[in-house]
Order: structure tokens, then C-alpha cells, then sequence
């Protein structure tokens, strides 16, 4: 994404660059210097703009997947004893040791 974002950033202001500097009528070597100093700039730009989005979507997936699917310790603690759900949380424990869990016979 970072050098998908630099590329695309630095081809823009490429064309751009070149397209206003022929319309105005500037010598072909200014216009080329121009234009490679833009790409240049842009592409660094958009490289910076693609790291921030990059560690953007980074974090935002981070933090999903950890409302998603619990930490390796809780579910290390909660192997042994069943899952409860949101309701279950409150209630004493039964006599066989497990919440709201009915033992097969």
C-alpha cells in the first residue's frame, strides 16, 4: 500500500506537471525538470501518506481482532470452566461446577 500510494501520488503530479507546463508554453528541458522534481516530491508524500494509512488499517485490525476473539489467557482460564454467556455471568455456580451447563447422562 505504501508504494502504491507514492506511485500513484508521483505519476499524478507527473502528468500534471507536464500537461500545465506544455499549455503554458515552457521549454520542453524546464518542463521535464519540473516534473521529475514533482514526481520526486509526490512520491515521497505519497509513501508518507501510505505509511499512516497502512498503520491506520494495521491498528483498526489489531484492535478488531482482539474484541473478536479473546486473549490467549482468558481463553486458557475459561477452558476448563465452559463458556458462559452475558446472562450466565452472574449465577452461582451449580454443583457440578459449571454454569448453567446441564451434565449428560
Amino acid at each position: 500500500m505504501v508504494r502504491l500510494c507514492g506511485a500513484a501520488l508521483g505519476l499524478f503530479a507527473f502528468s500534471i506537471t507536464i500537461l500545465l507546463g506544455l499549455f503554458s508554453g515552457n521549454p520542453a528541458d524546464v518542463v521535464l525538470l519540473r516534473a521529475l522534481q514533482a514526481l520526486l516530491a509526490f512520491c515521497l508524500l505519497g509513501m508518507c501518506a501510505g505509511w499512516v494509512a497502512y498503520r491506520v488499517l494495521d491498528e483498526h485490525a489489531l484492535r478488531r481482532h482482539g474484541e473478536m476473539f479473546p486473549a490467549e489467557g482468558q481463553a486458557e482460564q475459561g477452558a476448563g470452566h465452559g463458556a458462559a454467556s452475558s446472562e450466565d455471568k452472574g449465577k452461582q455456580p451449580s454443583a457440578g461446577g459449571r454454569q448453567g451447563v446441564t451434565q449428560a447422562r
